[in-house]
């Protein structure tokens, strides 16, 4: 039985960008960009993953984002095509 708890944990599972349970290694863009909240562009793999954790970033965006090729990115677009470039 999963349950959430007031602290926003998920018992019985891992918390994840959609809020509950699912693939804890893949976030869709639109959950990845929620957590870029901020960031100028353009903008290096380290500033992003830097940008996430500070936004409180679930650990299926931050797992994504480490998988992001070491570049520059320009916009929100170049961060949504990284995204569905992720294995």
């Amino acid at each position: 039985m999963v349950k959430d708890t007031k602290d926003g944990r998920v018992e019985g599972g891992k918390k994840t960008s959609e809020g509950g349970r699912g693939d804890p290694e893949k976030a869709s863009p639109a959950a990845v960009e929620r957590y870029l909240k901020g960031i100028h562009y353009p903008a290096g793999k380290a500033d992003l993953e830097k940008t996430a954790k500070k936004n409180g970033a679930p650990s299926d965006v931050l797992n994504v984002l480490s998988r992001f090729d070491d570049k520059e990115y320009k916009s929100p677009i170049d961060i949504a095509k990284e995204v569905g470039n992720v294995e």
